[in-house]
């Protein structure tokens, strides 16, 4: 892994020849869109792990410390994969500000505590088609099970965006390196999505409101983002239904023709925001950069 992230940054850094100023103003805010995005899952995973944001070497010299920030209580395998992620992410956030160099937007303040009671809460009343308060509140470092349920929230989001970000880039060079990243996000993605779709699927949830189902929670969690990133309907669960009690399970969000779904910017900033156009959820600022307003 290390060596694959070595790889994409020679290729990138040697297409800017050694400077950003050849990067298209249009690149630069790609680059920037998808550095805000690793920052967040960045700390996210750090914190899971390590229980600190990452280092303050890589947040800007105006880069805020994030909130909520805590160590997972994780078993030891589910440790390893926070740690694996942590680190790829990191190494994303590292090899963006390379490239960007003094165009790197700082680290915005990032919310990866309270904003996941808020989405955990928002899926739930969206499951019942009523106000819900979960209980106890929902938390990605309570357990496996919610450390995995917080990462779903993020890995397809990651993966899609970086699929639909490719198209707006100016400079085709980038694409190789573009594709390389979105392949770790996809395997990060799948990991996760296999864990809750074939291992955990018909576990319990720890809440109390009701017998939750692994499976039931990661749909109201699918239909939460597919509710406020616009009128599409795209979004996939772990499973799907194949008649009463029977399920299969569902790895990759795929279309017909076997590819992954793709979602623009504007889908992308209503999810993080938990449905805001400019700032909330995640980002309680907004994100930094010129790709930061739902445009529409």
């Amino acid at each position: 892994m290390a060596a694959t992230i070595l790889f994409v940054a020679a290729t990138l850094l040697a297409l800017t020849h050694g400077s950003v100023a050849e990067l298209a103003a249009i690149d630069e805010a790609v680059l920037n869109f998808a550095l805000n995005l690793e920052y967040l899952e960045a700390n996210f995973y750090s914190c899971a792990a390590y229980g600190k944001p990452i280092a303050k070497s890589f947040w800007g010299e105006g880069g805020k410390e994030p909130l909520g920030c805590e160590k997972a209580k994780l078993s030891h395998s589910y440790f390893n994969v926070a740690d694996e992620i942590a680190q790829d992410e990191i190494a994303h956030v590292r090899l963006l500000r390379q490239v960007l160099g003094d165009k790197a937007v700082d680290q915005p303040l990032l919310d990866i505590g309270n904003a996941f009671k808020v989405a955990g809460d928002a899926a739930a009343s969206l499951a019942f088609n009523a106000t819900v308060s979960l209980d106890p509140p929902f938390s990605p470092y309570d357990s496996d099970i919610t450390f995995l349920h917080g990462a779903f929230i993020f890995e397809d989001v990651g993966a899609t965006a970086y699929a639909g970000a490719a198209a707006l880039i100016v400079d085709k060079a980038y694409l190789t390196a573009a594709a390389q990243i979105l392949a770790v996000e996809s395997y990060h993605a799948g990991a996760v999505r296999f864990a809750l779709g074939v291992k955990l699927a018909n576990e319990r949830t720890p809440f109390k409101n009701a017998d939750l189902r692994v499976r039931t929670v990661i749909q109201a969690i699918s239909d939460l983002r597919d509710a406020v990133d616009g009128s599409s309907d795209i979004d996939q669960g772990v499973v799907v239904e194949m008649g009463r009690r029977r399920w299969r399970s569902n790895i990759v969000p795929s279309d017909n023709n076997g590819l992954i779904f793709t979602r623009n910017t504007d889908q992308v900033l209503r999810i993080v925001y938990l449905g805001g156009a400019s700032k909330g959820g995640f980002f309680p600022e907004g994100l930094n950069g010129a790709i930061k307003s739902v445009s529409a």
